[in-house]
């Protein structure tokens, strides 16, 4: 009797074990990668830390994801060099405040080990990491570099402080041996994360600096991209994820070295390779009026037709939008303006994107459409204050990316 008792009891354990395990493969296969966080990389400037890089130092960065999940991994570019990067230790955790972590952070191997070599223009992901997260959490990516990291390739002007600290302090939680540097995010270019596959895709917006969340508070994540972010897990239960690839004073047409390649360059590497994609917002055009008025409508609109051409057949769909006013910014023309309002009523009207956001109507000033409504503007004439990046968000319709 004993041994039929055995016998079952052991047979519940079995049958037990296999529910758990189907559980576990049941919400595996509810899951996908998704493209997260990312930034645009650039060629390092000819001074500060960016020129000089960094040894025998800890490079702390912050991101923030907006998004749920139970792991992540993480990229690391070495687009923009000519020799091989080598990083000694690199480290994630949730951030908790400033330089401080949530618990020390957990080493993140390559390949299963802690050290990465990259080659001189290429990029590579991380092993995945185990690690929960929500769509409130900042996520704290730490480099550590024994020997000369050499010069970065990374994305000035973050609006999100960065900390370097002397020696490896990787896999310490707390701040106080970190002090903040240059703004900027060194070599980090992009988080994915394994979310549920309720997300459908992620949604690249390939800008300049107010899509960079120019003159926003720092460290506040209140650029209109964060904005949207969090309108679409509030109003469409977070069906898309939103990548910023915004290069402040960035170009359609010609774009200088230290202000990234010009956009149709950047299209490949910054929106086609992204995890996930589903579509691009192209908000370019302004910088090349500004400081080229001279350009007329017809050449920013080719430019722009071609871009169409290009996202369709890498099956990415692309939206337009419509030049904000300007005027008061100190490179304002009326030559310029006019081409502004061709480019503009182009955008409108022809039906040549599979979508329009219209930021010129929201932010221009009802009784001076070539001025941001004061509400709206920073104080610069160009770039919107925080109340005209919330305003920017609430304008996208978000039935536009069902499509």
């Amino acid at each position: 009797m004993r041994i039929f008792l055995y016998i079952a009891l052991a047979a519940v354990a079995v049958v037990g074990i296999l529910f758990v395990n189907q559980g576990k493969e049941d919400k595996v296969k509810e899951r996908h990668w998704m493209g997260a966080w990312m930034t645009a990389m650039q060629e390092p400037f000819d001074d500060g830390e960016s020129h000089e890089g960094f040894k025998d130092q800890t490079v702390r960065m912050v991101v923030k994801p907006h998004v749920d999940g139970d792991q992540v991994r993480i990229r690391l570019s070495n687009a923009f060099s000519d020799k091989e990067l080598k990083v000694d230790k690199v480290s994630i955790g949730i951030t908790k405040k400033e330089a401080e972590t949530k618990g020390d952070p957990v080493s993140v191997s390559f390949d299963g080990k802690k050290d990465v070599r990259i080659p001189a223009g290429e990029r590579t992901y991380s092993d995945p990491i185990p690690m929960e997260i929500t769509e409130e959490d900042a996520l704290t990516v730490s480099l550590y570099f024994k020997g000369e990291s050499g010069p970065a390739t990374w994305h000035p002007r973050s609006m999100q402080t960065t900390y370097s600290a002397d020696g490896d302090v990787a896999g310490k939680a707390g701040k106080d041996s970190f002090e903040s540097i240059e703004k900027g995010w060194y070599w980090l270019d992009g988080v994915d994360v394994r979310t549920d596959k309720k997300v459908k895709g992620s949604i690249v917006v390939l800008g300049s600096s107010i899509d960079n969340g120019n003159d926003s508070k720092v460290d506040s994540n209140h650029r209109w991209t964060d904005y949207l972010s969090e309108r679409i897990n509030d109003e469409a239960d977070g069906k898309w994820t939103v990548l910023n690839a915004g290069i402040s004073a960035n170009q359609l047409l010609d774009s200088p070295e230290e202000k990234g390649e010009k956009a149709p360059d950047r299209l490949k590497r910054d929106v086609f390779e992204q995890t996930g994609v589903k579509g691009v917002i192209v908000h370019q055009g302004i910088n090349d009026i500004r400081h080229h008025p001279e350009t007329d409508a017809v050449t920013i609109i080719d430019e722009m037709k071609a871009m169409i051409k290009e996202a369709h057949k890498n099956g990415v769909e692309i939206y337009g939008v419509t030049i904000s006013p300007y005027n008061d910014s100190g490179k304002y023309t009326a030559e310029g303006d006019r081409t502004h309002r061709k480019v503009n009523a182009w955008m409108r009207n022809s039906g040549a994107f599979d979508g329009v956001i219209d930021f010129d109507k929201v932010l221009r000033n009802p009784d001076d459409p070539s001025r941001l409504q004061p509400k709206y503007n920073s104080g610069d004439g160009l770039h919107p204050n925080e109340a005209g990046y919330r305003k920017m968000a609430e304008t996208v319709k978000l039935k536009m990316f069902d499509h």
